[in-house]
C-alpha cells in the first residue's frame, strides 16, 4: 500500500507541473517577443528570418505558388542544405517532397 501511495504522489506531482511548463514555453522571453513584433519584423515575423532564408523565400516565390508555411519550410531547407542548391534554384516541389510535403 505504501508503494502505491508513493507512486500516486509522484504521478500527481508530475501532472501538476505540466501546465506550468506548457505556459512557460508559450510565453517566450521579452526579447523573443520583441524580435517577432509585426512592426519590427513584418507579418508573422518573416523579416526576422536569417538573410539566407529570406533570399530562398524570394526564389521560392518566383518559382512556385507555395503556402507561407511550405515556403518557409523550403527556404529553411535550402539554407541548411547547400548540396541541394541546384534543386532549390529550379524546383521547390523536389525540396518539399524531400521534407515529406506532398501536393506540388
Amino acid at each position: 500500500m505504501k508503494r502505491v501511495r508513493e507512486t500516486l504522489a509522484v504521478a500527481m506531482a508530475l501532472l501538476a507541473s505540466v501546465p506550468v511548463a506548457t505556459s512557460a514555453q508559450n510565453a517566450g522571453s521579452p526579447n523573443q517577443i520583441e524580435q517577432r513584433d509585426p512592426d519590427h519584423c513584418g507579418v508573422a515575423g518573416a523579416g526576422c528570418d536569417p538573410a539566407d532564408v529570406q533570399q530562398w523565400k524570394a526564389v521560392g516565390n518566383r518559382l512556385a505558388d507555395l503556402s507561407s508555411a511550405d515556403l518557409s519550410q523550403y527556404a529553411y531547407a535550402c539554407a541548411r542544405h547547400p548540396e541541394w542548391k541546384k534543386d532549390c534554384q529550379t524546383d521547390p516541389a523536389i525540396i518539399l517532397k524531400r521534407l515529406g510535403i506532398e501536393g506540388y
